[in-house]
């Protein structure tokens, strides 16, 4: 049992000095890098990860820079993935992971995205709340530090720049490659409630083309009749609710349709994709061979067409594992007394990269400087934003509950 009553008294007064001598430098840090563009779409991460690099190494925390390897498809290749490691001494390795990169602005902003803004203690601008968890995460260790505290075992950041591939090319990467392995993990999260759960993604391309001998079939009227199929069973969904507060139900989206080269002549070929979402009470090899069964049930009734089924991505959900309770109960705990109210765990709706920590065994929670509702942030879409508050708050539950998990056992 963690023995979080032996920690010195006298600690987390110490984090909480060494916060505020820092904080002004924290809000400039997240700053920084809101100005830097850092669209995913773009594959140009470079300035972003080396502005991110040099702003951890001006807190005195060593960095490693691990290089996406050659053979990565595309511009991925230019992605760089950063690794700090700071051992108090033997004990468990704790790993804070966030991401620097962004989805390009949408909506109508009314401030420019890539310009810094502060309003009322609102801080605004694109990439605001996932860049201000690498604030949070790398000054709440940085406090840590200086305080010199007795602490067993080891503080990681993982800060990735491929959060819109969902973590496939950052912490998928890093853990497939054996660079890192931690004993937990905690994500990018909201500040007044801890994540336990999230959902999963499965992706898949279906093509359709016309039989060798039958040039008058028509691939378009079969995609429109599988996807009236998938519409059908997109609505039983609905009937369907995770047992995880926070989490809802499945949901299904056809996301890109292609075929035809003239409006006057039938396409001889057509390919479209969708995107599932998976509750974490669902197996996601049961719904992939649902889904896959539906489209080719319903090809099969249709003469003259052959239809391919390919996965593009399956990304488990994140499900708690042995361990998970121990780590989110000191969040907990310390997340309570900074924010002055009770803060308990949630299904978080939208995919997250430290899925890819749980697939591996590796109990993980979701916490960071997101508002009470995450809507709230507008993340991604016009004005972008959090408030400063959070983010202080935050890194105070996140250095304090190291403190305390991390205080060896007397």
């Amino acid at each position: 049992m963690q023995a979080s009553v032996t920690m010195n008294e006298n600690l987390p007064s110490l984090i909480r000095e060494n916060l505020v001598a820092r904080r002004s430098g924290q809000f400039q840090f997240l700053g920084n890098l809101v100005e830097v563009p850092s669209e995913f779409t773009t594959g140009n991460m470079a300035a972003v990860s080396e502005l991110t690099l040099q702003a951890l190494r001006d807190l005195e925390l060593g960095v490693e820079r691990h290089a996406v390897s050659p053979d990565a498809p595309g511009s991925l290749a230019g992605v760089n993935n950063l690794v700090v490691r700071h051992e108090f001494s033997a004990g468990p390795v704790v790993a804070l992971v966030a991401h620097g990169d962004t989805r390009p602005p949408t909506g109508d902003w009314t401030l420019d995205p890539l310009t810094p803004t502060i309003r009322g203690g609102v801080f605004y601008g694109l990439g605001a709340l996932s860049k201000a968890d690498i604030a949070v995460y790398a000054h709440a260790l940085a406090a840590l530090r200086d305080a010199k505290p007795t602490l067993s075992g080891t503080v990681e950041l993982h800060i990735t720049f491929d959060g819109e591939a969902d973590g496939q090319w950052g912490t998928k990467w890093l853990l497939d490659n054996r660079i890192v392995n931690p004993d937990y993990a905690v994500g990018s999260g909201l500040a007044y409630a801890i994540g336990t759960s999230s959902v999963g993604d499965l992706q898949l391309q279906v093509e359709i083309k016309n039989l060798a001998g039958h040039p008058s079939a028509d691939p378009m009227e079969a995609a429109s009749k599988i996807l009236g199929s998938l519409y059908q069973l997109r609505t039983s969904y609905l009937d369907i609710h995770s047992e995880v507060p926070g989490i809802g139900s499945p949901s299904l989206i056809i996301g890109q349709i292609q075929g035809g080269e003239r409006p006057d002549e039938t396409p001889g070929r057509v390919t479209f994709t969708l995107d599932r979402r998976l509750i974490p009470d669902e197996h996601p090899a049961q719904v992939e061979a649902e889904l896959t069964g539906r489209i080719a049930e319903t090809a099969s009734r249709l003469g003259g067409i052959v239809c391919r089924i390919r996965r593009l991505k399956l990304a488990p959900p994140m499900k708690p594992g042995a361990g998970t309770d121990k780590l989110a109960g000191v969040l907990e705990r310390q997340a309570a007394a900074v924010m002055g109210s009770p803060v308990g765990a949630y299904g978080v709706p939208h995919a997250s990269a430290t899925q890819h920590y749980t697939a591996v065994g590796i109990p993980s929670v979701l916490y960071g400087a997101g508002p009470e509702r995450y809507e709230d942030a507008h993340a991604g879409g016009p004005d972008e934003c959090l408030a400063l508050d959070d983010v202080r708050k935050a890194t105070e539950v996140v250095a304090l509950a190291l403190g305390e998990f991390m205080t060896p056992a007397g």
